[in-house]
């Protein structure tokens, strides 16, 4: 494949990881950093387990109570991480 000098690094870098298999694995963890990002540090001592695949987001919480409260504004969730990310990851949410 020759080379195009009009290309730069992250332009390479993405086009790889678009067609790179490990891609899945960096959106789960990009989403991941997001939620710890977005809902800080009290929310994060009640997450107990979370998980990414398929855009459906799977949060694991200890708190019956904020589980409840986080289901009443599960689509503003959902809006808030894809905004955070930048592109639509996260299609789905689920709380347990």
């Amino acid at each position: 494949m020759p080379r195009d000098p009009n290309r730069n690094i992250k332009d390479l870098l993405n086009e790889f990881l678009k067609n790179a298999k490990f891609k899945p694995k960096l959106d789960g963890q990009a989403v991941k950093d997001a939620w710890s990002e977005l809902f800080g540090e009290n929310i994060a001592n009640y997450t107990l387990d979370i998980r990414f695949k398929d855009g459906e987001l799977q949060v694991k919480l200890s708190s019956a109570s904020l589980r409840e409260e986080l289901m009443r504004g599960r689509e503003q969730i959902i809006e808030n991480l894809n905004r955070y990310l930048g592109r639509p990851l996260v299609t789905g949410l689920k709380l347990l």
